[in-house]
């Protein structure tokens, strides 16, 4: 989803956008290039590469959907849907925190 939202995007960027290891992250991206789902292409600088959804990683991406909106509901409906907002918005502001740092 963060690579739908950027169109094109760096790993670096991408790794800060979701707080996560650069090498996790290269890592992860690698499985998905091998499915297709995504292409890797030198940036700018030769340095830094840019990250890219093929058609086959969109339709991907628009399948899974209804499966994340079914795991979502269900956790709403565990906890209840005033716990599971509270518990998401605690989240984005611990998010916001780290990036911000």
């Amino acid at each position: 989803m963060i690579i739908r939202g950027f169109g094109k995007v760096t790993i670096k960027k991408l790794a800060d956008w979701a707080i996560m290891d650069r090498t996790t992250v290269t890592r992860n991206l690698k499985l998905l290039e091998k499915k297709g789902s995504i292409r890797i292409e030198p940036g700018k600088d030769h340095r830094e590469r840019v990250v890219t959804l093929t058609h086959e990683g969109i339709t991907a991406l628009v399948a899974a959907i209804p499966f994340w909106e079914k795991a979502q509901h269900h956790v709403g409906e565990i906890f209840g849907k005033d716990r599971t907002s509270r518990v998401v918005r605690e989240l984005s502001k611990m998010v916001s925190t780290v990036r911000n740092k």
